[in-house]
């Protein structure tokens, strides 16, 4: 039985992935190197400290992860001021499970600073029960240990929770932990690279309580 709903951040709750790829060309850019598809697939769902390490592996950088992580977040949140919307649907949905007495939760690969930013920028902050961070955990995504220690902190066991993602690295996450999964794919992904979620959507608004009851 689905006793509590964890929201993926970015691309599920906001439109942000974009932003996202809007801010590593930037970074990139700045140090001469072109952002590509083959890097991007790479790095969606990545929490930032695996990011980091794989844009300095991969462009073999001199930077530390502390300073790419630094920067990219000055470059994100400034853009997020100007660009960043919800996507259409959450506050629906939100609102529906809030009134179901289901506890929520966010599970996102952003660092806190970020999660914390788009929750007040959105008056978001009273759905959810708890928040955890990327950077809350040893390992990320596609490791369950953000996912096991949502649960713990929610007061529910793993199977007893439903995860909405968008990334590939998320939905692998979600179900290595043992949990329920529903897909909303990043519109840059196919469709068919998400058989391990438990069910796909195409938007976030075709996601109801009656979806989410026949999982019970």
């Amino acid at each position: 039985m689905i006793k509590a709903v964890i929201f993926d951040m970015d691309g599920v709750m906001i439109d942000s992935e974009p932003l996202w790829e809007k801010t590593e060309r930037i970074l990139l850019g700045r140090r001469d190197i072109e952002y590509n598809p083959d890097y991007r697939d790479k790095i969606v769902g990545l929490n930032q400290n695996d990011s980091g390490r794989l844009m300095i592996d991969t462009f073999e950088l001199s930077e530390t992860v502390e300073e790419i992580i630094a920067e990219r977040v000055k470059i994100l949140t400034a853009i997020y001021e100007k660009e960043l919307e919800t996507v259409q649907g959450l506050l629906p949905l939100l609102k529906s499970l809030i009134n179901q007495d289901i506890p929520l939760a966010v599970a996102s690969s952003s660092p806190m600073r970020v999660i914390n930013f788009v929750l007040d920028m959105f008056s978001l902050n009273d759905y959810f029960a708890v928040v955890v961070s990327g950077e809350c955990t040893e390992n990320g995504k596609p490791h369950p240990d953000i996912y096991l220690e949502t649960a713990r902190l929610l007061g529910v066991e793993p199977q007893e929770c439903l995860a909405i993602e968008d990334s590939i690295n998320g939905v692998l996450s979600a179900k290595a932990a043992g949990m329920t999964c529903i897909a909303v794919p990043d519109k840059r992904l196919t469709p068919d690279r998400f058989q391990n979620a438990d069910h796909i959507c195409q938007r976030l608004c075709q996601i109801s309580l009656d979806l989410i009851r026949d999982f019970n």
